[in-house]
């Protein structure tokens, strides 16, 4: 049973400009948009994969309480774990594109790699950086027209969202300042992906096992075990926790959270086993943790 919260407790807020539900069979969900920033966001957070772009204008992007200079050519991949926040220049509009797609559509067998490089990104790899001039044209230019065919009713519009979205994509790790640290993906086995996937959009919920996994998916508890290890270089177990861990980073840097309301909150069962895993994925517990970064 998650624990009980305090009234006054700040919590990121959910903000998510589309909802699986609201799409018909056969349509891709995605939603794009360039548009103008006229203030500031709070901190904030999505189901969603989000790429922004910026286009026009300054700013300050703060994710999971590492800020980012904002520029024309300033980019940004946010995952659902991501808690993020806008702050303008004072008086100065800010455009962007703004991209948010259903993590789904990247854990397709013919790119795999995409999958692995997603998963990839962690506190160690910034999920923003700046385009140097060249990509920066090149991206504006594929997300430019990803928004004329999202706006359209031209045949094969599906796939050809799917196309240029999966083209911005790779611009984006190819052009990563640390993308030579993202592994060539090993061989994988059908449907070992789609449990890789199912554990990052599933990894709240309290009730995951590996068990579970391989009951849901009609697979031994070994081929779980093994995917994840060939894929990730992990076991299931520390896959999952590296997941939480994440998450609870972002609410403690980012929230007044309490740690047991955040131990809850990431999927635990109990305030003494968040305790243990996060001491051992970061060597302090969660409250130096919260304390070093509000130290900085």
């Amino acid at each position: 049973m998650r624990g009980a919260r305090n009234a006054m407790t700040h919590f990121p807020i959910f903000q998510d400009s589309l909802r699986l539900n609201t799409f018909k069979k056969g349509e891709l969900p995605l939603f794009i948009t360039h548009y103008p920033v006229r203030s500031s966001y709070p901190n904030h957070h999505h189901e969603f994969v989000e790429i922004s772009l910026v286009t026009e204008g300054q700013g300050t992007e703060i994710v999971n309480g590492a800020e980012h200079r904002l520029k024309p050519g300033s980019i940004c991949l946010l995952l659902p774990y991501h808690l993020h926040a806008l702050k303008l220049d004072e008086g100065k509009p800010l455009h962007k594109f703004c991209c948010m797609f259903d993590m789904n559509v990247l854990f397709q067998s013919d790119f795999a790699e995409v999958g692995r490089w997603l998963v990839k990104l962690s506190d160690d790899t910034a999920p923003f950086y700046d385009l140097p001039a060249g990509p920066f044209e090149a991206l504006r230019s594929v997300l430019f027209a990803l928004e004329a065919e999202y706006g359209s009713e031209s045949p094969g519009k599906a796939g050809f969202m799917r196309i240029k979205l999966l083209e911005a994509i790779y611009l984006y790790f190819r052009n990563h300042p640390g993308f030579a640290a993202f592994d060539p993906p090993a061989a994988s086995r059908p449907g070992e992906w789609d449990i890789v996937k199912y554990v990052n959009t599933h990894f709240l919920d309290e009730s995951i096992s590996l068990e579970e996994v391989a009951a849901r998916f009609g697979v031994s508890v070994f081929a779980v075990r093994g995917a994840f290890k060939r894929l990730l270089g992990k076991n299931f177990l520390e896959y999952l926790h590296l997941l939480r861990v994440r998450r609870a980073t972002s609410l403690l840097t980012a929230t007044d959270m309490s740690v047991a309301e955040i131990a809850y909150d990431v999927g635990f069962s109990s305030l003494r086993s968040f305790t243990r895993v996060f001491k051992e994925a970061t060597g302090v517990s969660a409250t130096d943790y919260r304390k070093r970064h509000n130290e900085r």
